[in-house]
């Protein structure tokens, strides 16, 4: 839903330059945007929803490319005026976009400042730039502000159903379930629009509903396969989605199906690769994981894969390069600020690394963000430091849903398993 429009700022603009004697028009600035990429009507139209929480808006990787560009040709809008809710709030959006794509943390802080700049200038009808403004507080792992952010958007424009949506996904990650339920029932009838279906599928799935969260994940992929106007990478984006899903239930045939058609449709896709990646995993096909992952890495750095590769590495008896994969994702973790990445998290106690350090670090991430795998998280560390009866009792939160994910049985299985003993000696 557009709920700015365009020519209403356009006229802001031209009034502005009269009063300041700009010597350019707002014709020249619709010029250099057809000029720079013909981005200018996409440009033009507030950027409603995060492609992450979306499936619809994300960029592809053709256009990374003109990422820069689209960011210098919104300043010239602003520099004409100042004071423009809307170019304001299509910055925080293009700069959120950009640090999703590796631009580097400083883009979040970049893009949250223009969201509050944008809001500050107005409240009423500016809900795109609220819904940036809570990704990219998630990004910086700030849940809480979050949740306040969304909760008061819903307040203000209870009618937009992505908006509940994403306050649903957002009291998922801090745990609120009865707030998570009610946002995503209310958007039920929504739930196969494109711009829903991703997220109330992860909710169905978490909450072990995976049948309904494939036919909806499947009606949602066909819609998006047979539409002209959505971009070749959102398609792939959808068949990811579809194979990830796969994948966690162990259907390793219909994942690899999935993510083999995302790669017809957008053959350099670092996702998918990363993605078959982790397939040639669980097929215990080492030689592939690091064929897959390389080429995954060399495009995208995602501590995941990298940890995936040095393992990998490691099986076929390559220490060397096990260690080169480790030292490269210590560097790359270690220059994110905020909380432990939870990959890097997971990896270093696998391998019975700083388990002192993850436990404290996951201890101190559960007071605001409670969600399925956080209390996982704290689970596995409580067990690695050797605390089996308390990893347990977190266990059992992680679990709450019977969420049907191999990580969370294989967790809970070696957490059960490691107290079984305990009792029988106990007797």
């Amino acid at each position: 839903m557009n709920t700015n429009h365009p020519s209403r700022d356009a006229g802001s603009i031209e009034a502005l330059r009269r009063r300041r004697g700009v010597r350019w028009s707002i014709g020249s600035v619709v010029a250099v945007l057809v000029v720079t990429g013909g981005f200018w009507w996409r440009a033009s139209q507030p950027v409603q929803f995060d492609a992450s929480l979306s499936g619809v808006s994300e960029p592809g990787f053709a256009e990374l490319g003109q990422r820069d560009e689209q960011i210098r040709v919104w300043h010239i809008a602003l520099d004409a005026d100042t004071g423009s809710a809307l170019v304001l709030g299509q910055l925080a959006a293009l700069h959120m976009q950009r640090a999703r794509e590796g631009g580097g943390w400083q883009d979040y802080l970049t893009a949250e400042s223009f969201a509050r700049h944008s809001l500050a200038r107005r409240t009423n009808r500016n809900g795109a730039s609220a819904v940036t403004l809570v990704n990219t507080l998630l990004a910086q792992h700030r849940f809480t502000e979050a949740r306040d952010i969304a909760v008061a958007l819903v307040q203000r424009e209870s009618d937009i159903p992505e908006y509940r949506a994403q306050l649903g996904e957002v009291a998922m990650e801090v745990g609120d379930d009865a707030l998570a339920s009610a946002m995503f029932r209310s958007v039920w009838e929504q739930r196969t629009q494109l711009s829903m279906a991703p997220r109330v599928a992860r909710w169905l799935e978490l909450t072990n509903h995976v049948r309904e969260a494939r036919q909806l994940l499947q009606i949602a992929r066909d819609e998006a396969l047979g539409r002209r106007n959505v971009a070749s990478e959102t398609k792939a984006w959808f068949q990811l989605r579809v194979g990830d899903l796969e994948l966690r239930a162990g259907n390793l045939r219909r994942a690899e199906q999935a993510y083999r058609v995302g790669l017809r449709i957008e053959p350099g896709d670092p996702r998918l690769f990363s993605a078959m990646a982790r397939l040639a995993t669980a097929h215990d096909n080492p030689q592939q994981a690091i064929a897959w992952g390389e080429r995954a890495i060399g495009l995208q750095l995602d501590p995941a894969t990298l940890g995936l590769v040095g393992d990998a590495y490691a099986l076929v008896g390559d220490h060397a390069k096990a260690t080169e994969y480790f030292r490269t994702l210590e560097v790359t973790v270690s220059t994110q600020p905020g909380a432990y990445h939870r990959a890097w998290s997971l990896y270093l106690l696998d391998h019975d690394l700083q388990v002192a350090t993850v436990l404290a670090k996951a201890t101190a991430e559960l007071h605001d963000r409670r969600d399925v795998y956080g209390y996982d998280l704290m689970a596995w560390a409580l067990h690695k430091a050797g605390r089996h009866q308390e990893a347990a009792v977190m266990m059992q939160r992680a679990l709450r849903f019977e969420t049907p994910d191999p990580l969370l049985v294989r967790h809970a299985q070696t957490i059960a398993a490691s107290i079984a003993p305990s009792r029988v000696a106990s007797r």
